[in-house]
């Protein structure tokens, strides 16, 4: 337990050591923070707290910057401002530890409480605006936008965290492919193959069940020299 909370710790130190300023708004953004239960409208210069999500609404766009980094998120898109951020893979791997504990089977009301001990309660949640599929979604497509603007290792967590709450989500393959792609590119190898495996328990076109399967094939035959 000692290991996640320092997890938790680090990444939350890092996120919240970064400023984060609009430099662009076309059409409708608006801006909710942790805590609060109403959107606010974004706009040019405004600076924003990293416990903040943005939801970019239809015909719109934003520009956002952090120190050197510049993301240009499009129209029907969300994004918690702290996934915009620069990740190693070595980064991305232990944040993805952290989501495989988040996600482990909890027995006992001991485990629970202690979870949420460390993590405590997200407000979002509480949000019905935010709480529910279609958001998810919208999440999702923000995360493949931070893939776009070169945030690959981020854009990966940040759709691990839509996964974990909003399980509905998993179901979309074209998003889990788009993501587990992104891992097989980075040469992440066992965990490129555990989301080609989960993948192929869905729903698939022949063309993507063939696509995967012959992942699947070169990676173990990569993991087996």
């Amino acid at each position: 337990m000692k290991k996640i909370l320092i997890i938790s710790l680090i990444f939350s130190v890092v996120a919240f050591s970064q400023s984060y300023k609009v430099e662009k708004v076309s059409g409708t953004v608006k801006a909710l923070t942790n805590g609060s239960e109403k959107w606010s409208e974004v706009k040019s210069g405004d600076e924003l707290s990293p416990n903040t999500i943005i939801s970019v609404e239809k015909n719109s766009f934003v520009k956002i910057f952090s120190g050197n980094i510049a993301v240009t998120l499009k129209e029907l898109s969300a994004v918690k401002i702290s996934n915009i951020k620069q990740m190693s893979t070595e980064d991305l791997l232990l944040a993805l530890a952290m989501e495989n504990i988040l996600n482990a089977p909890r027995n006992g009301k001991d485990k629970k409480s202690e979870s949420t001990a460390v993590y405590g309660k997200n407000e979002f949640e509480k949000n019905p605006v935010i709480a529910n599929s279609e958001f998810g979604i919208k999440r999702l497509n923000g995360a493949m936008q931070l893939a776009e603007n070169g945030l690959k290792e981020s854009a990966v967590v940040s759709a691990k965290e839509v996964y974990r709450k909003y399980p509905d989500t998993k179901s979309l393959v074209s998003y889990r492919i788009f993501f587990a792609d992104i891992l097989l590119d980075k040469k992440l190898f066992e965990e490129a193959l555990d989301e080609y495996n989960d993948i192929l328990k869905l729903q698939l076109t022949t063309e993507q069940k063939d696509k995967i399967s012959k992942r699947v094939d070169e990676i173990n035959k990569k993991l087996a020299k």
